[in-house]
């Protein structure tokens, strides 16, 4: 696993970078005060920062790391345009997501060891929206402590994205498990179920336990947790849900560079 430890965690901060941004969709700013956007653009500026660095040390053999440095400037710019500022636009913070995402395909379609499909493509994007949402989740629950009579609303549409995401994610790997074949060490072809059996695919089915059925799971008490108000409560319970999805990504992206198994 450590052999691709930097490509896994460059893979993993850059595509929390390039999707978190979109989800302040979900907190529209006449609802959450300024600081909220704040927190959540430095964030991020920051975490595309150390994904570079670790692009830089590990992907940058490949094309087109100079369009990972301009999204990260753009980025840049755009949270020092809309630091102080009143009126923040999701429009223009939206732009340099777009082009993290551009980035991440063109790094993606070369460093994993398969040709990725269409398919391959969203359940990749669906796996760092995941991550993204889980944190969004988690922050948001704790800025209910900062502004008083924050709309309940808006932590209940991020578990509810969150929710339908992990079951498109289960659906997939529901599907995965029938019909995917996968060739071992030893140059045997297996069913995905049947490797699932074998030692070097024993941590794959780790990475569906903790990285979808656990959340999922969780998120039934989240959601019944937010129907009697308690937010602190629900945002206790993300926190475990969050170390559970990091969890299970670690496995799901090792297995994704090694085998070519896209979960």
């Amino acid at each position: 696993m450590f052999s691709f430890f930097d490509e896994i965690l460059a893979i993993t901060f850059l595509g929390f970078g390039a999707i978190y941004p979109l989800l302040l969709w979900l907190s529209p700013y006449k609802l959450i005060e300024g600081g909220f956007y704040r927190f959540n653009q430095g964030m991020v500026s920051i975490i595309i920062s150390i994904g570079m660095l670790f692009a830089y040390l590990s992907l940058s053999q490949y094309n087109n790391f100079y369009l990972g440095v301009f999204w990260f400037l753009l980025q840049l710019v755009i949270t020092a345009v809309f630091w102080k500022t009143k009126h923040i636009n999701n429009l223009y913070i939206s732009i340099p997501p777009i082009i993290g995402v551009v980035y991440l395909i063109l790094i993606m379609n070369q460093v994993f060891i398969i040709d990725l499909q269409f398919s391959d493509y969203i359940i990749i994007f669906i796996g760092h929206s995941i991550i993204a949402l889980v944190f969004f989740s988690m922050i948001l629950g704790h800025w209910y402590l900062n502004v008083i009579q924050l709309p309940i609303s808006l932590l209940k549409n991020s578990i509810i994205l969150f929710s339908v995401l992990l079951g498109l994610r289960l659906v997939w790997n529901l599907y995965a498990l029938i019909s995917f074949e996968v060739v071992d060490n030893y140059g045997i072809v297996l069913s995905l179920i049947t490797f699932l059996g074998t030692f070097e695919g024993f941590l794959l089915s780790v990475a569906i336990f903790f990285g979808v059925i656990i959340p999922i799971l969780l998120n039934v008490f989240i959601w019944n947790t937010l129907q009697i108000q308690s937010t602190q409560s629900a945002t206790g319970l993300i926190y475990v849900s969050v170390v559970a999805v990091l969890f299970g990504d670690l496995f799901y992206k090792y297995y994704a560079f090694r085998f070519g198994i896209i979960l």
